[in-house]
């Protein structure tokens, strides 16, 4: 054109205008746990946005609270504190536990004995389940800090659940009262 001949700016184009989007005319689809997890997971590989994260796996827990899988990532999350510990007590065990349950009950355990809450009433539950599901030798490590930490009635609370004993059991009650002379001998001597 005319304009091009004479080296004048060319007219400047019209902007479209944004499209609209189309209304909603149907029903909204429900929130549902898998879309909820799978993005959790996605911004994870991502490694993004940690709080929007927590968000999605609270609302996949409100929405299907037995499910162990948002429980122990988000629990991940917040790895080695007592808000893991925070989030692992709120699920709800049922007492056929399993080695899901038992891996909860294990992280708590970690913790705590790390942080060294040996008078956190979750310990002493979190023992008994971890040590019900996985036995009592797997608690062997736990047994000997707790020794040393003179936490003689929490160990004999969790030797007679794990092992179903009764606390007023005669082989219980002398296995515990020479573990507490060897301890206080230990203790005592150098």
């Amino acid at each position: 054109g005319i304009n091009a001949e004479y080296g004048a700016a060319p007219e400047p184009k019209k902007e479209k205008e944004p499209e609209k989007a189309p209304e909603v005319t149907g029903p909204v689809n429900e929130k549902s746990v898998a879309p909820r997890l799978g993005l959790a997971r996605v911004l994870g590989l991502a490694n993004k946005d940690i709080e929007g994260r927590k968000s999605l796996y609270n609302e996949v827990i409100e929405l299907e609270s037995g499910l162990h899988d948002p429980y122990i990532e988000l629990g991940e999350l917040c790895r080695g504190t007592m808000e893991a510990v925070d989030v692992y007590d709120k699920f709800p065990f049922s007492d056929n536990l399993t080695f899901d349950d038992a891996y909860i009950y294990g992280e708590m355990v970690q913790i705590l004995m790390k942080l060294e809450k040996y008078d956190d009433p979750r310990l002493e539950k979190s023992l008994i389940g971890y040590g019900t599901v996985m036995g009592w030798n797997s608690l062997d490590s736990y047994v000997k800090k707790l020794e040393n930490a003179f936490k003689t009635k929490l160990l004999r609370v969790v030797y007679c659940a794990v092992n179903k004993k009764s606390a007023e059991d005669s082989d219980v009650q002398q296995f515990f009262k020479v573990k507490t002379l060897v301890i206080f001998f230990i203790a005592v001597l150098p």
